[in-house]
This record gives C-alpha cells, structure tokens and sequence, in this order.
C-alpha cells in the first residue's frame, strides 16, 4: 500500500559517535580492507572541517603512483576502469555494507572509464579525522561514508556531494555521505534504502551539484533546462520533446540539483523517489558524459512517455499529491569546498 509523506525540516546538530575508520572499493578484486582506530576515548561528534566559502586549494601530482597509501590494492598506476572507494568512518553492519557496494556497482556500469589518479595528502571532510590518504593516491574517487544519530526518525536523512574536484577535470576526487542512523529501518521497510543511496552518491559524482560549475544549467532559474547535448540526445529518444527539463521548483537543495520530479517523474536524480522502480536512464548516463565522465551510453529501463513536454512550454503542472519520499526535502547537497592542483 503507497503512503503519503510530510516535507521535512533543515539538518540539525550531528549526534556524538564514536567512530571507527575503514577502507573498501565496490569491486571483485582484493582492496585494502585494513582497520584504523580514531582512538578517541569520549564519544565525537562529525563536522565538517571547512565550509563552503572557504575554498581551499592542494597541491597534488598526477597519475603515477610512488611510495605510499593507496585506495585499491590493484597493480598498475590505474586501473583502467572508474573505482568508487568507500571511507567508512563508523562501523557498519554486513546489510549496510552490502547495499554501499550494490549502490557503488549501478554507479559503475555507467562510469566505465579511469580518470588520472591524483598522489598527495587529502584532508578528510570531517574535523579531527586523519588524511584520506597521507602522501598517497587516489584511483579514482574515494567518499567517507558516516552513519549516525543526526535528529531521530522521519526527519533529516542526512548530506551529501562533493568535497575536492580536479583542477585538471573539474571531476570529483573525494566526497562525503552522511545519514542518520534513525533513518535507515523505515527506508528499508520502503524497499527504498538502495535507491537513497545510489541517488546520494549520484551528487558526490556531480549530478546537481558540479552542473553550474561546468555550465550544463541554462534558461532563467524559473524554467532552467540542462544544456549538455548527451543528456538531451537520450531526453529526446526518450520521448521527451524541447530541452531537458531541470527542476525549478522546492527551494535550494531541490531547485537547480536535480531532473524535475513533474516530467521525468521516477527516474532516480529527480528530488522524489518512488516507491517502486527508480531506474538511472541513459539520461543521467548521459549527463555523466556531458560532466566529462568516460560514461557507456546505457541505463535502467525508463519508461518516459512520449512527447512529454520540456522546458519550451508554458507553466507546467504539478501533482499536488505524491506516493513515495521527497528525498530533496531531506538532504543536504554540499557543493565542493576545494580543488586539487596536479603537476606532473
């Protein structure tokens, strides 16, 4: 039976955790699984070490790897395909780690191409917590995963997105996802936990938050549409008509930060996710390779009704009740707080 949700209020003071630091990568081969305590005797609290407005910017060098901490075990200076690595900075248990490396997996069926990995010292998000890596490499993302008490059930979910980018790429190095522990059951009840994470990790990758920084939004914020021309190919095989539609309404967080929820309805990087399927469509495949991913041109099965109207008609309508979770009313999307300069 579909249930009907309330709009949730802003994130609140994290909740004290003791955390544990952890390492692992969504793949079938060997990563660095090896456990490093945070030693701390009192329980800590998460928070962020830099705000927005103080942009920060590394020096790093790219590509081959030296001496030093690195996020996959696999030989060679890259892969040779994109890797998604996992921080996990509190334990978590084998259902939610399954579901991280599950999420990570549909991320990668799309994002097949390396980028250049990145050697440095990378400061965590968090304050208080060691370098993601101490003159190490990064091949390719790396994203600390926190799972905690933020404001009890049914409220705030959590934050997420990007933390460093590229200088090179203006890509995504590492990222950050943090969700309230309170939370978690009632997604899992909704069969809706895989889904919040994948669509969360989407925003650490750059759908929605890098889309301004790499000119992809056009039109008044009123009527905005995407303007990268793969995403609108697969838009328009779709059946969508005019310009890919982003969403203009729900204040910051939902406007300008994800596909809009009244024409693309269930795919998954609208800022309202279904109860049922919410496939990521070769439009947000497409998006990815507009952003300046190496991106395959596939995606889940997406049935977009033919002639569905852009951003090139006049005010558009919109459901006044709707089945399933306001995800965009429960997140908090962070944009980066800094880049990472490469030399060769």
């Amino acid at each position: 039976m579909k249930k009907n949700f309330n709009f949730f209020r802003g994130l609140t003071t994290v909740a004290a955790l003791a955390c544990v630091l952890f390492m692992t990568s969504c793949s079938d081969e060997p990563v660095d699984n090896s456990v490093s305590s945070l030693k701390t005797e009192n329980a800590k609290a998460f928070t962020l070490a830099n705000a927005e407005t103080d942009f920060v910017t590394l020096e790093g060098k790219a590509g081959a790897f030296e001496n030093g901490t690195r996020t996959t075990t696999a030989p060679g200076d890259d892969r040779g395909r994109f890797n998604i690595t996992f921080r996990y900075l509190t334990q978590l248990t084998d259902r939610q780690l399954s579901v991280f490396e599950s999420a990570a997996a549909r991320w990668e069926r799309i994002i097949i191409k390396d980028v250049p990995s990145i050697t440095g010292t990378i400061p965590s998000a968090f304050g208080g917590v060691p370098p993601i890596v101490e003159n190490g490499t990064i091949d390719d993302i790396v994203i600390e995963v926190v799972i905690a008490p933020i404001d009890g059930p049914g409220q705030v979910l959590g934050q997420a997105g990007p933390r460093f980018t590229r200088t090179s790429d203006g890509l995504t190095v590492t990222g950050l996802m943090f969700f309230d522990v309170d939370d978690l059951d009632f997604l899992d009840e909704l069969d809706l936990f895989e889904d919040v994470i994948v669509h969360e990790m989407g925003h650490v990758l750059g759908v929605g938050t890098l889309w301004r920084g790499k000119g992809l939004i056009g039109g008044p914020d009123s009527n905005p549409y995407f303007t990268g021309k793969k995403a609108n190919v697969f838009w328009n095989a779709e059946g969508g008509e005019f310009e890919l539609p982003i969403e203009n309404a729900g204040g910051p967080g939902t406007a300008l930060g994800h596909w809009r929820e009244s024409l693309l309805r269930n795919e998954l990087m609208t800022g309202f996710i279904n109860l049922g399927e919410n496939p990521l469509s070769r439009i947000t495949a497409g998006s990815l390779r507009d952003l300046g991913y190496g991106s395959s041109s596939v995606g889940e099965s997406y049935d977009l009704p033919k002639g569905t109207p852009g951003v090139n008609i006049g005010e558009l309508a919109k459901s006044s009740e709707v089945n399933g979770l306001h995800i965009a009313k429960m997140e908090e999307i962070l944009l980066p707080i800094g880049t990472i300069r490469t030399a060769k």
